[in-house]
């Protein structure tokens, strides 16, 4: 997902134009697979009522279906027959936890809500989210309901972005958390390229798990032009406030390779730095003289871990102005 694919850029697209892309009759990019989740409510309803009926027996279930299934005929003997028959557009119209989960993709992927409710329903959706999205969580472990289960964890990790931190009953404070898959769809870039920041460390990115701290993932995305902040408790027609790639500490150029990967002080092995071309490598046990050492190379090169934890020497393209680490 990049910037021009849109109808502008997200820090000149208000609520009402990123509702327009994720409402259009025929959504584009992402959209398109994202609100392509209602083939999957039919084999979801199926898994349900199947469930239901085990419990409760196939007569009396079937009694409760034709009372809440939109399409029932009287001659349907069970729910199978209105539950085939119902096609996505109609379920989107006719079934209200596809309404819901429509209302949550458009807040996880774009940063808005309804245009006609109230400021007040709008906080009270976004502040319960969490807990309702957790129970959809746990009805959505197989493969069948993957444009779901993204709009779910969406919404979480946005929803983690604007918190940071979450507090218990008990005042206990507990780091929220963006998951790998929704961090490269915000940023705009594939999630090997997010595994590759996690492994090589150089964009500050914090790991808990499987998963990153909401607040190292923030501070990534600051400035990223191709995210979506949210707008959702902004007057309509306001436009978020512009990314501030500035900087507030000292500032240094380090080297970056063609994978997107840079020098940074995590690279240090057994307390040194491996700079230089295979045959003339020398071992800086500081930083800072090593970084001195490659900015004076015509092509600098460092040793780094690849995914597989292999060290291999890699050449810089270009230089970035990053923060002092």
């Amino acid at each position: 997902m990049v910037v021009d694919q849109w109808p502008g850029t997200p820090e000149t697209m208000t609520a009402e134009a990123r509702r327009r892309c994720w409402y259009e009759d025929e959504p584009k990019f992402i959209v398109s697979y994202l609100r392509g989740f209602a083939h999957e409510f039919t084999p979801l309803a199926n898994s349900t009522l199947d469930t239901a009926e085990r419990i409760f027996g196939k007569s009396k279930a079937a009694i409760c279906f034709k009372e809440f299934i939109p399409g029932s005929e009287p001659e349907d003997e069970n729910w199978h027959g209105p539950v085939s028959r119902t096609t996505p557009s109609q379920i989107l119209k006719t079934w209200p936890g596809a309404q819901f989960i429509d209302q949550v993709g458009l807040y996880g992927l774009f940063g808005v809500t309804a245009a006609d409710w109230p400021l007040a329903e709008k906080r009270y959706w976004v502040a319960s989210l969490t807990v309702e999205l957790e129970h959809w969580q746990d009805d959505l472990k197989s493969d069948r309901y993957d444009a779901i289960r993204t709009i779910v964890d969406l919404a979480l990790s946005r929803h983690a972005l604007e918190h940071e931190f979450y507090f218990d009953g008990d005042e206990n404070k507990t780091t929220a958390e963006v998951d790998v898959r929704s961090l490269s769809i915000f940023g705009g870039v594939t999630e090997g390229r997010i595994r590759n920041i996690l492994s090589d460390g150089s964009g500050g990115l914090v790991r808990i798990g499987h998963k990153i701290t909401a607040t190292s993932a923030k501070a990534w995305l600051k400035g990223r032009k191709e995210f979506f902040a949210s707008i959702w408790d902004q007057p309509e027609g306001d436009l978020p406030a512009p990314p501030n790639p500035d900087f507030s500490g000292e500032v240094i150029f380090v080297p970056v390779a063609a994978d997107g990967s840079t020098f940074h002080p995590g690279l240090a092995r057994n307390g040194s730095y491996t700079i230089g071309a295979k045959g003339e490598e020398e071992r800086i046990f500081n930083f800072d003289d090593a970084l001195i050492a490659l900015q004076k190379m015509a092509t600098p090169r460092w040793r780094r871990p690849n995914d597989a934890g292999n060290w291999g020497i890699v050449s810089g393209r270009d230089w970035r102005r990053v923060e002092r680490y």
